[in-house]
Parts: structure tokens; C-alpha cells; sequence
């Protein structure tokens, strides 16, 4: 496959942009949101436009699980149950009020009265059966079929007991299923619109009804997602008449459109140009670190890469420290594996720190017999925030030690496609739930990517998972997470951490939005807010 470099595609620059390019530092401007057009009659809510560095391929959460759909669909769906996102990241009521275990495989739920769905209708039963259902969910041929396989496997059917109650019938005692019923994917739809969608999965993966504060408006491929406000959301009516994520790749482009005027929110900056956005008066930062690691991935089958001791010897060769100290000016921070704290009584507190010890990589080099072979390090040109930037570093650790690394451009959506030169890429895992089950076993098992494109596949982390997924006490759990990690970050290395991710937003002071600390984008009542326009 040929380098593929993204250098612009659908900036969407105009001409107050081009004025601000190259000269953004130090302007001070203030631009307020666009007020409502002619057809929004008398609805003078103001429009929140967004800069995005990219939007997800379907507005559909069991067809898409990445950074960018985590961040957008957040706004179009609800799930059964929440995590406190601002908080401890505990299970709390969403659509599901109250809950009991009638017996360990029977978990009875009451669902929240007068929730209405973006198509008008009131929320019943028999749309929380239909969403985890067969026709969406369970069957091997249902759309949604991979994520049940990577988050509700321990589900076996839900009863509808009356038009508030449901019954989720498990396949076994499942100590984690409450953290399924809020996971990403745990939403719930409109079980009348998708039966008139007919079966469309493709139209109904772009405009799907759900019940969050808003509603899919339209959907251009490589442009942008326009929602408009649902003013019948159970949470309340959106400060937002309308929001648009507008695709602009470069860093540079958002920045410059954002002060500008042409953004009032610009994602995805990097810690080196935070100070451009700062510098204006009208203009603020906001963010931080989010429960996501920023891994490279190992391509085991590479025969470049197939003697792990060569895999030992490219974690061993990465200055972490050095790249969030230079690169990310400390803004973020090297954990202690691929793991994060919010798993709580199974997070491991003890585990080693990351070595670098370049003597070493190159000791095990010699004795793993390389000899030379190149290895390329995939980029998806900064679709992760400073993705090129610690690429960069990365190849020149790697080189410093007598590995002929290579970085290469690929596509969006095309990180892990085959080839022969195929062997690293950047990647990154989520802490989706608060236990490493959902967010880290299934990322890396037989049901995940990984495996699908023949990258890094290991039996024994499949049995390891399997047992995790019905230990029911804690310290077990923990137990097998340590093997787990040891084996895919070690003993046969499928990825290693890099850095803790983090998300800074540059931002049109006047907008009153504070961040989760996740990719999601709360921009539902009591989240955003416009301070009154002055004329």
C-alpha cells in the first residue's frame, strides 16, 4: 500500500480563517454563536459550532466504538443505566430508575416514565427488549452482533414484565452486568422507527432515534454531523438550537477557525499550541487527561516481530517519561501498565512502573537475531491528539537502539489493513466501564480487533478472559487481570502503553461548557450554557 498523507481535506477555510492563519497568536476577538435562521422561526437559540479532527462513520453506538463516536453519539443516545462520569465513575439511574436482583441470573429493572425518543413516541418496555433483542443484538446476523460479543455476552434475553418493567435474564451470575447496562453500547432505540426504517441499516445507522438530547439532522461523509436540539429530553430542553462537528483535519485550521469566529469550539489540541488560543482574550482552554491510553499495537505475525524478544526489546527502548515531559509538557502522565484506577478494587496499585532500558533492547535484539529488518510504525496523521509528534519520537528511540524503524501515513480507518510491511501502529484503549473486562479484555481477545485482522491473537489471554468474566469476587478478578497483563505486555507483547491520553479544547469564552473527563461530549440542559449576547 502507498504512504497516504491527509494534508487538508474539507478544512473548510474561509476567508476570516485565512486572515487568522500563520497570525493567530495575541488576537483578541469575540464572535457570538450563529443566531437562528429564518427557518427555526422563533427559536432564537444560538448554534454551537464545533472544529472536530474527525467524526465517526455511523451515529449507531452498536456499529461504532472509537474516541470520535464516543464523543458525538454521547449526545444522540441514552443507556439503560449511567456511570458518574464526574465522580467515581459508579453505576447511577439513566432510563432504568431502580433495579433488584430476584435471584442471581434475574435482574428486574423499573424504567423511567415519559421519556420520549427523537420520533415523538414515549418510551416502553418493548423498546429495552427490542434494543437488546435479536433482530439488533443477540443473532449471529444482527447488526449489532460484534459488540454483543465484545460487551453483553453474559446476557441471555430480556422479558418485558409490564410497560415500565423489565426483566434481563443472564446466561450466568454476572458481577459486572449493572457496568454493562451503562456502557457505551447499552443504549436504547426506537423500536416503532427502526420496524419503518425497514430493515435500512445503512440509512438507520446515519439518522438512528434515540432519546438524547439531540437528534441526528444530517450526515456528510468527511464533513460533518449536524444534530438538532430534541426539546422533549428527559434531562431538559438544550441550550444548543443546533450543534454542527465540522471535520477540519490540520490543528492549525481549527485553531485559526476558532479564533476567527467561524468555531466556538475547537477539539483535540495539542499541548505546543494551547498557548495560541490562550494568548487571545476572547478564548480559553479547557481539559485534561481522560481515561484512555494512547498503545502501540504489535503485529506478531510480521516476521520481523515474530520472536517476542525482538517486541520485548521496542517497549524497552521508549523514553514514556521523556515523551510526556517534551512532547505533552506535562500535561499527562505514564501509568503503571494498561490500566486505569477508576477499575477500583481490581485496579493494581502495586503493578511495575514501565523500564526504559535501552542497554537492554539492544541486548535482547542481538539475542532474538535481528538483523536489520525494517519495521514501519503506523500513523493516522494526529488523529490522536500529538499522534506524529510521539510517532516521531518513538522512531528515533527506536533507531537509537539498531532498529530501522519507519513511520508511515495511513488513512483514517485503515490502521490496521494488511500488508506486508505491516508491524506497529498507534492505537489507544478506553476504560469504558469500571473494570478491566469490558475495557480491556475484549479489546484484545479473540472477539476483537487484534484477532479479526490477524495481528496478535494468544489462547491463553482468551482462557484467562473467559475465567475473568464469572469470577465474582474482586481479588480474583484482580488475580487474573495481573496474569492477563503480564502476558500481553510482556510475555508475548500485542501492545504497550505509551502515555494516559488527554483532551484539551480550545474554547469561545461566553460559552459556559466544562468538559467531562472522558472523550464524551455532554452538551445536553445543564451542561452548556450561553452568557446573554451583548449587541
Amino acid at each position: 500500500m502507498s504512504d497516504t498523507l491527509l494534508t487538508g481535506l474539507n478544512m473548510a477555510i474561509t476567508r476570516r480563517t485565512t486572515l487568522f492563519m500563520g497570525a493567530a497568536a495575541g488576537l483578541s476577538v469575540f464572535v457570538p454563536a450563529l443566531s437562528a435562521s429564518a427557518g427555526d422561526g422563533d427559536d432564537k437559540r444560538p448554534e454551537l459550532r464545533i472544529a472536530v479532527q474527525q467524526n465517526p462513520v455511523s451515529q449507531e453506538p452498536v456499529d461504532a466504538a472509537s474516541n470520535v463516536a464516543f464523543r458525538n453519539n454521547y449526545s444522540i443516545h441514552e443507556t439503560v443505566l449511567a456511570l458518574d462520569m464526574r465522580g467515581d465513575f459508579s453505576v447511577k439511574p439513566n432510563l432504568g430508575v431502580s433495579w433488584t436482583w430476584v435471584s442471581p441470573t434475574i435482574l428486574e429493572m423499573k424504567l423511567r416514565p415519559g421519556v420520549i425518543f427523537h420520533d415523538g413516541r414515549e418510551m416502553t418496555a418493548e423498546d429495552v427488549a427490542f434494543s437488546f433483542g435479536p433482530e439488533r443484538l443477540l443473532n449471529k446476523d444482527a447488526p449489532g452482533y460484534p459488540v454483543y460479543r465484545t460487551n453483553f455476552t453474559s446476557l441471555d434475553h430480556v422479558e418485558v414484565v409490564d410497560p415500565l418493567t423489565v426483566r434481563f435474564i443472564t446466561k450466568f451470575q454476572d458481577p459486572i452486568f449493572l457496568q454493562r447496562l451503562a456502557s457505551y453500547a447499552a443504549v436504547v432505540i426506537s423500536k416503532d422507527a427502526w420496524q419503518k426504517n425497514g430493515g435500512n441499516w445503512t440509512t438507520w445507522r446515519q439518522k438512528p432515534v434515540g432519546a438524547g438530547p439531540y437528534k441526528v439532522e444530517s450526515y456528510a461523509t468527511n464533513e460533518n454531523v449536524i444534530l438538532a436540539s430534541h426539546d422533549q429530553a428527559y434531562r431538559g430542553k438544550p441550550a444548543a438550537k443546533r450543534v454542527t462537528l465540522r471535520i477540519v483535519p490540520e490543528v492549525s485550521s481549527r485553531i485559526a477557525g476558532l479564533l476567527a469566529g467561524d468555531y466556538d469550539i475547537a477539539t483535540d489540541l495539542p499541548p505546543d499550541q494551547l498557548a495560541v488560543v490562550t494568548a487571545s482574550a476572547g478564548h480559553e482552554i479547557v481539559g485534561g487527561p481522560v481515561p484512555n491510553h494512547r498503545i502501540l499495537f504489535f503485529d506478531k505475525n510480521n516476521p520481523a516481530l515474530k520472536d517476542p524478544r525482538v517486541r520485548q526489546a521496542l517497549i524497552l527502548a521508549i523514553d514514556r517519561q521523556a515523551i510526556v515531559d517534551t512532547i505533552w509538557n506535562g500535561r499527562t502522565r505514564v501509568p503503571n501498565g494498561l490500566q486505569f484506577e477508576l477499575y477500583g478494587p481490581v485496579y493494581l496499585k502495586d503493578y511495575p512502573a514501565y523500564k526504559y532500558d535501552p542497554d537492554q533492547a539492544m541486548q535482547l535484539l542481538k539475542d532474538a537475531g535481528y538483523n536489520g529488518e525494517e519495521i514501519e510504525i503506523r500513523s493516522q496523521n494526529n488523529y490522536y491528539t500529538a499522534e506524529n509528534p510521539v510517532t516521531q519520537a518513538v522512531v528515533a528511540m527506536w533507531q537509537a537502539v539498531g532498529v530501522n524503524a519507519k513511520m508511515k501515513f495511513v488513512e483514517s480507518g485503515k490502521l490496521f489493513e494488511n500488508s506486508s510491511t505491516r508491524a506497529t501502529g498507534n492505537w489507544s484503549s478506553t476504560g469504558q466501564v469500571p473494570d478491566p473486562y469490558i475495557s480491556f479484555f475484549t479489546q484484545f481477545s479473540s472477539a476483537g480487533s487484534l484477532n479479526s485482522f490477524k495481528i496478535w491473537q494468544n489462547a491463553d489471554f482468551d482462557a484467562l478472559g473467559a475465567k475473568m468474566e464469572q469470577a465474582v469476587d474482586p481479588a480474583e478478578r484482580a488475580k487474573i487481570f495481573r496474569d492477563m497483563l503480564h502476558l500481553i505486555e510482556w510475555q508475548d507483547p500485542g501492545v504497550t502503553v505509551l502515555h494516559q491520553n488527554a483532551v484539551f479544547f480550545g474554547i469561545r469564552k461566553g460559552i459556559k461548557w466544562q468538559p467531562l473527563p472522558a472523550f464524551q461530549m455532554d452538551l445536553g440542559a445543564g451542561s452548556l450554557a450561553f452568557e446573554e449576547q451583548k449587541s
